[in-house]
């Protein structure tokens, strides 16, 4: 029996039945098997799309649209589409209801493959004379906007030829939209419609309808699944207002208008609106409103509070200038008003007598600068000797810092446009400017002479580098200041790069020739850390550290000290790069020769003399290649490997080598090196030893290959563990020690195997005799340590393993317990370490099992643990958790007990900072019964030695004085 479409009767049983419109993809499938012909199926609904009955006629429409929709886009022949089509546009012209399946089916059609695009034509006048689109719901009025963009993405040429008819009636459907998701569309789809479509004579009227909307003023309501937000609308519409260049003038003159009201959203869009157009007008639009927009923008930037306001008024600054840079050839407005700013600016800037008024009008100096080239060279044509000649007549030495800044900074800008050519007279000024303020005696005006050499170093000429160099080596031999000892020795090496053959003569064979400093004891350690730092210099390399190998082999007095020059230098990867190591490893052999030293000096030396060796070999080898790597180790590491068998003492030597390898060096010693590092982990007399064979199992875990080199491995870790005899004492600590490596190695790498050695870690804080080991290990698991598991010496890490730590301890401590005395202790100290370190989002998750916790540690006299454990309660104060407001009457006492902790002005300040935060965060009525207590014993606080104490005491007494004063708004 054939289906009801194939029948007369489907006109009847779409008026009766609402089962068939689920139909509609089972027509479908008969349509394009051929078993029935569209125009049969559009003949037996003909009852219904005549029916006299406008609901009916609805219904049928509806029904025709949703079989559209589900037929293949490409089906419908040429013929078949066009008679469509000029059906739906006729159906325009029905009645009201009809008309949403109307507007839907035809958005259907324009899909299909054989629409032409030249029968909307038709479309749009019926549709733009027949219906009143704000009239339409919401979504009916997406559908019209939404035929609107089908076109413009089809085909802009003929849109054009629709002429202005086309504009005003979209204009007319656009006019009183009001809904937040309609507009969000109209304003993503107009910038596209006005670059393309010219309005003729219909400009004002299309500005006006985009402009009503302006500055947005709009809240989503917060139970909309959907929200759209004011700033989405507000970014949206910005392009609209300058879409077309005809709206340059209504534009500038709406955006200067609210950029003078005293409504801070109206002035944040007129700013982003003033800096969004200057992408869109020309240069010549601006030219009448040049003198109210400076004086509209200034305005802004002298904003003293708002931040965000000031960041838009100079980015709306910087793109005006650059905008008005592009007509520098043919108009003289942009010069006029860039050189009308630098006037304006000289004027604050001879005016200033503080460092933050100097730097308010530079600030715009250099927004102006950095907005093209041609304005760059017109500043810093004028604002260099400007500045100059304000440095020698201005006594405060912090505003003649100030200025030595901004001619660095105006320079840097120069040298990023290229017009350094154009300044070289005014660039030959600043160095001797610079030096005379290294001349001087105080430490801000040399670093800031330094910092501006190193700036402005290509304006530095021959004849003005002996007298730098003078004063250079003078700071290196006499001052103490290791920041100024920094910016020398940077400077140094900024000038032996322009200038390496004088460097060469003044220093490296002058004033720091390695045979006279090596006698002079006092200095000679800052003098070494001057020449391993120009050694990163290719013209400097091969004379410096030969020389300094030679010592380093030849005289052991001097040794230690030029290790501890190389390390600290090589250790900087920006003058040291992995490429450079290693090439001075390939050309000087430098492994070799801090590993000879280290062997003379290893059983004689202290461990921690000898820590700039271990250190340096550690980071030569992190930056070697892997088949580099490779050779070290079969060079030296059998050698090492025998003697450490029979002595701890040379185990750093092996820990060092091994620690930096790549992880993808699958070296066959590993389970013997994993083996005695297992040993000196464990029974080493030297905590030293223990403490390097512990890193050493860590890494070796780390970056174990996944499979079954990580499972050989690992399972020698066990078995070895588990063969430790329990009964020994002495290796308690260093057992525990070991699990923390161990726990911290596999969770890097992201093993879920650490919860095994974590559970070992919390049974030892069960016990009183190792609890203080245990938090410890949970210290050190916690803790991110420079020179060790990091992803600088090839180590796997996870960013999310902090959290992962704080979930797994969550869970296994709540099985732990009880604790008392010594345990409780160090059970809430484990919880501190976790807690410190935890992104703060996830512990509201586990307030009510760390709130407890909180409370009883505010009890314990140990500084770590308070600190912590008040900033978490902060925490929860500041978010309001009603857990802590039930526990009022037990956490405030304490609070107040350690604003008078004696031991820690840390522990004083924060818990009157808690204290302040409680009476600022909760309902008065659960403040009040604590009041007047508070208010009595917080009166000591205010007498408390430390000025930072007493501060945060005023503010927190002042606080709960208000509590419950009339005209408090706490009652939410």
């Amino acid at each position: 029996m054939d289906p009801i479409w194939f029948k007369e009767d489907l006109a009847d049983e779409i008026i009766k039945q609402s089962y068939i419109f689920n139909e509609t993809q089972s027509i479908v499938t008969d349509i394009v098997c051929d078993r029935i012909d569209i125009t049969k199926i559009v003949e037996n609904m003909a009852g219904v799309l005549t029916h006299r009955d406008a609901e009916n006629r609805e219904k049928g429409m509806r029904f025709f649209t949703k079989l559209l929709k589900d037929l293949p886009q490409s089906y419908l022949n040429q013929m078949q589409v066009n008679f469509i089509s000029k059906f739906y546009i006729d159906r325009l012209k029905d009645n009201h209801r009809v008309i949403p399946a109307v507007l839907e089916g035809y958005l259907a059609i324009m899909d299909m493959k054989n629409y032409e695009i030249k029968l909307c034509g038709e479309y749009f006048n019926i549709l733009f004379r027949e219906i009143a689109c704000q009239s339409q719901l919401r979504q009916d009025r997406l559908n019209i906007y939404l035929t609107v963009q089908k076109v413009l993405e089809k085909d802009i040429d003929y849109l054009k030829s629709l002429g202005p008819d086309f504009v005003f009636g979209l204009i007319s459907s656009m006019d009183g939209e009001r809904d937040p998701r309609n507009l969000l569309f109209l304003f993503n789809f107009l910038p596209n419609f006005l670059a393309h479509i010219p309005l003729g004579h219909l400009v004002d009227e299309m500005f006006e309808v985009i402009s009503c909307y302006y500055p947005v003023d709009f809240h989503p309501s917060p139970d909309d699944p959907a929200a759209v937000s004011r700033d989405d609308l507000a970014k949206a519409l910005c392009p609209c207002l300058c879409g077309a260049q005809e709206f340059g003038e209504q534009c500038l003159v709406l955006l200067i208008e609210k950029l003078d009201s005293s409504l801070r959203v109206a002035k944040l869009d007129s700013l982003r609106l003033l800096t969004e157009s200057c992408k869109k007008f020309k240069p010549e639009t601006y030219s009448p409103f040049l003198k109210a927009l400076w004086s509209s923008i200034y305005r802004e930037i002298s904003h003293k509070t708002d931040e965000e306001i000031k960041m838009a008024a100079h980015e709306a600054l910087s793109a005006l200038v650059a905008n008005l840079a592009t007509s520098h050839n043919t108009d003289q407005s942009f010069e006029n008003f860039v050189k009308g700013i630098i006037i304006s600016m000289q004027t604050s800037v001879a005016e200033s007598t503080t460092v933050a008024q100097f730097v308010h009008a530079t600030r715009v100096l250099l927004s102006v600068a950095n907005s093209s080239k041609e304005s760059c060279i017109i500043v810093a044509r004028s604002m260099i000797p400007a500045i100059i000649s304000y440095y020698e007549f201005k006594t405060s030495a912090k505003l003649q810092v100030a200025s030595l800044e901004f001619i660095g900074d105006l320079y840097d800008l120069a040298k990023h446009w290229d017009v350094l050519n154009d300044l070289e007279k005014q660039a030959n000024e600043i160095i001797p400017l610079c030096l005379t303020s290294v001349s001087e005696p105080t430490k801000e005006h040399q670093m800031a002479g330094f910092k501006t050499v190193i700036k402005t170093i290509h304006a530095l000429k021959p004849d003005l580098v002996l007298p730098f160099v003078e004063i250079l080596i003078h700071i290196v031999q006499h001052s103490e200041d290791d920041d100024l000892l920094l910016i020398s020795i940077g400077t140094t090496n900024a000038i032996a790069r322009k200038y390496p053959e004088l460097i060469m003569d003044l220093v490296v064979k002058g004033k720091c020739n390695m045979d006279n400093i090596m006698s002079d004891k006092t200095n000679l350690q800052k003098r070494l850390n001057l020449l391993s730092n120009l050694a990163s210099i290719d013209d400097f390399t091969k004379v410096i550290l030969e020389e300094m190998l030679k010592i380093i082999t030849l005289d052991e007095k001097n040794a230690y000290n030029i290790v501890e020059a190389l390390n600290t230098s090589l250790s900087n990867a920006s003058l040291y790069t992995e490429e450079k190591v290693t090439q001075i490893e390939s050309d000087h052999g430098l492994i070799d020769s801090i590993l000879s030293w280290l062997f003379k000096e290893i059983k004689s030396a202290s461990e921690e003399s000898l820590l700039h060796g271990y250190t340096l070999i550690s980071n030569t080898v992190c930056s070697l290649p892997g088949d580099k790597q490779i050779l070290i180790l079969a060079r030296h590491s059998p050698n090492i490997i025998e003697k450490c068998q029979s002595e701890d003492v040379y185990f750093p030597l092996l820990e060092c080598l091994y620690r930096s390898l790549h992880q993808n060096i699958n070296d066959p010693t590993f389970d013997d090196i994993l083996k005695l590092s297992l040993k000196n982990a464990l029974t080493s007399k030297s905590v030293f030893v223990r403490t390097r064979a512990c890193c050493l199992v860590a890494h070796i875990l780390n970056k174990a290959e996944f499979g079954q080199t990580f499972e050989m491995l690992y399972e020698l870790l066990k078995n070895y563990l588990a063969s430790c005899s329990k009964d020994n004492e002495d290796i308690c600590s260093p057992l525990i020690h070991l699990y923390g490596w161990i726990v911290k190695a596999l969770i890097l790498r992201g093993s879920d195997v650490f919860t095994f050695w974590l559970q070992k870690i919390l049974l030892t804080i069960t016990n009183p005799e190792c609890c203080k080991d245990g938090s410890e290990a949970i210290r050190l698991i916690m803790t991110d340590q420079p020179d060790s598991l990091n992803s600088r010496l090839h180590c796997r890490t996870s960013i999310l393993y902090k959290q992962r730590i704080f979930q797994a301890f969550v869970t296994m401590s709540s099985k732990l317990g009880p604790f008392d005395g010594e345990t409780k202790e160090a059970y809430l100290l484990s919880w501190a370490y976790v807690l410190e370190k935890a992104p703060k989002t996830v512990l509201n998750i586990e307030a009510a099992q760390i709130m407890p916790l909180l409370v009883d540690a505010l009890e314990y006299d140990n500084k770590d643990l308070l600190v912590v454990m008040i900033d978490v309660l902060t925490h929860f104060v500041l978010m309001k958790n009603l857990l802590v407001a039930q526990s009022f009457q037990t956490i405030l006492p304490r609070l107040v007990k350690l604003s008078e902790y004696v031991k820690s002005m840390d522990v004083r300040i924060k818990s009157l900072q808690c204290l302040y935060e409680i009476a600022n965060a909760y309902k008065t009525a659960l403040l009040l019964p604590y009041k007047t207590d508070l208010l009595f014993d917080l009166a000591p606080s205010l007498d408390d030695k430390k000025r930072l104490v007493r501060n945060m005491a005023v503010r927190a007494r002042t606080r709960w004085y208000l509590v419950g004063a009339p005209g408090e708004d706490k009652t939410e």
